[in-house]
């Protein structure tokens, strides 16, 4: 699987809401799958407490 491919998943896995994705992967796309990881948060966690 590439590196792409992974994010998206990664993305889907935390909870991003779909129409969302294209946008971060493209905002994504020049680091690698590692710093990614380590740097975002599931999408739940980002939005808690937010009205």
């Amino acid at each position: 699987m590439d590196e792409t491919k992974k994010m998206e998943k990664l993305l889907r896995d935390y909870g991003y809401p779909e129409e969302a994705i294209p946008r971060l992967i493209r905002e994504i796309s020049s680091m690698n799958y590692d710093r990614v990881r380590k740097l975002i948060l599931p999408y739940n966690d980002i939005t808690a407490g937010k009205s």
